[in-house]
């Protein structure tokens, strides 16, 4: 795969989005080389260009770009933002594809996993802000409207 005639290479390592309000003042919608997470990823890691996109995040890292898997909570802010609402500033990660979901064009891939690894550190937990309250709670519902 190639992008703008450079190679695609698959990530190593995840990385944690800073993305600011500047960023998000600074963004446009439905435009993945300008989004707020694609214009965080050009300040905060000085790459040259990236394409955030729902699924999948592209960073132009000298020659070539790197690929990465969108995080749930980054892909539900892009959704709401392109949609005409806002995007919450906050901590987002960019992972590697596991490599099952490479384009190695094997179904599985990977190494099995061993008892040895060490225990992984948990990280904290994204909140959504700024949407609809949980649940119905005090309000009435009548399923007939």
């Amino acid at each position: 795969m190639q992008i703008d005639g450079l190679p695609v290479t698959d990530a190593t390592k995840p990385i944690t989005l800073k993305i600011t309000n500047s960023d998000v003042r600074l963004s446009h919608k439905k435009q993945p080389g300008a989004c707020a997470a694609a214009k965080c990823c050009m300040r905060q890691m000085g790459v040259k260009a990236a394409r955030v996109h729902v699924g999948r995040s592209y960073l132009q890292i000298g020659n070539k770009w790197m690929r990465y898997l969108t995080s749930p909570q980054l892909r539900q802010e892009i959704i709401a933002f392109d949609r005409g609402g806002t995007f919450e500033p906050g901590e987002y990660r960019l992972t590697p594809l596991q490599p099952s979901h490479k384009a190695t064009g094997k179904r599985y891939g990977g190494e099995a996993a061993t008892p040895s690894r060490k225990p992984k550190k948990r990280r904290s937990y994204h909140i959504v802000r700024a949407i609809r309250s949980r649940g119905t709670v005090g309000a009435k519902y009548d399923a007939r409207v």
